[in-house]
């Protein structure tokens, strides 16, 4: 569970450090830093709807579900946020986007201008209904009957305008902004009939979710065509995020701006167990961190109680365990789940 004031997706990690460990004339440099940016915005717009759920009069009576990503036939599909009550769900996909939004249903498109550029993007609202269409058939397929269910778009950028270029019904219906997701829910709440009619509880439907999420991890480097050889390797300064710094007896220090720490190896580690592999030969951390003996590369390794498989001259250690201890993202998580 991330604290949700420093909540990161996982492929924003990864984006993240591959940008930091790319040279700025790198060929694919200018994308990955596009993508970094969006990713970065969707991941603020999914974080910045807890306030306003947090405001539910009474609470929500189960955990929000995050990320949930789950398999239909041979194809998965993704929600943002799913909250579960007694007798309905309530199915949210969060835009954060800028300028001013055109909601065109009839066309089944988004029309996004923002600095006189004119951008045609996925209808949000047909998107949103789509994974309500997939979710229920997912609950069918796992014998779920009677679990009816309410989806939304939220637009959670405060400045955005939004307007409707058809049928405005529709776009009445389905789009809600940030700050009146709190009032739209609770009508919701108070005018919906309780149920009793569906064949499992929503406890039984949140344990079913989360047995069946399948977490997605991508290869970043196969998917911007990047080999490993091409990284910038060593110790990044946690102060000023510069490339290396210079190894000193128990300790580091930074040669742009003399910041000198105790632990900025486990960044670079963590860095390397995103972009390259989960597990580090003591060899490859003298590569990757440009420590000059094996014996010092052992003893950074040791201090951080990783487990370790392999002899001493072969040894691997596991960089997973980082995760938990710097409360990041998991590789290998299940569901985000919001109390």
């Amino acid at each position: 569970m991330e604290k949700r004031n420093q909540y990161r997706s996982l492929l924003q990690c990864k984006l993240h450090a591959l940008h930091t460990r790319l040279s700025p004339v790198h060929k694919k440099y200018a994308q990955v830093e596009v993508d970094l940016g969006k990713k970065r915005s969707g991941d603020y717009g999914e974080a910045s709807i807890d306030y306003y759920l947090s405001q539910i009069n009474g609470g929500i009576p189960y955990p929000i579900i995050r990320g949930a990503r789950l398999q239909l036939n041979q194809y998965h599909f993704q929600m943002d946020t799913l909250l579960l009550y007694p007798s309905f769900f309530i199915l949210l996909e969060t835009k954060h986007l800028t300028g001013t939004l055109f909601f065109d249903p009839d066309f089944q498109q988004l029309i996004q201008i923002k600095k006189d550029d004119e951008i045609s993007r996925q209808d949000p609202i047909l998107q949103v209904k789509m994974q309500y269409n997939q979710f229920k058939r997912w609950l069918s397929h796992h014998q779920v009957d009677g679990y009816s269910g309410f989806c939304f778009v939220v637009i959670t950028n405060q400045n955005a305008i939004v307007k409707a270029l058809s049928n405005p019904a529709i776009v009445q219906e389905y789009v809600v902004r940030n700050p009146a997701l709190t009032f739209k829910l609770e009508h919701l709440i108070a005018n919906t009939q309780p149920s009793h009619t569906s064949s499992h509880s929503a406890h039984e439907i949140f344990s079913l979710i989360c047995e069946h999420h399948v977490p997605r991890n991508e290869n970043i480097l196969k998917e911007f065509d990047i080999n490993p050889m091409e990284l910038i390797t060593g110790v990044t300064c946690p102060k000023c995020n510069e490339l290396a710094m210079e190894r000193l007896p128990r300790r580091w220090r930074c040669i742009h701006c003399n910041h000198v720490s105790m632990e900025a190896h486990i960044q670079t580690l963590m860095d390397y167990s995103l972009l390259i592999s989960s597990s580090i030969t003591t060899k490859e951390v003298c590569r990757f961190l440009h420590i000059p003996s094996m014996h010092i590369a052992r003893q950074i390794m040791k201090s951080l109680f990783l487990e370790k498989t392999g002899s001493t001259v072969n040894a691997k250690y596991c960089l997973k365990s980082l995760w938990k201890q710097q409360n990041a993202p998991q590789i290998e998580s299940g569901v985000r789940v919001l109390p």
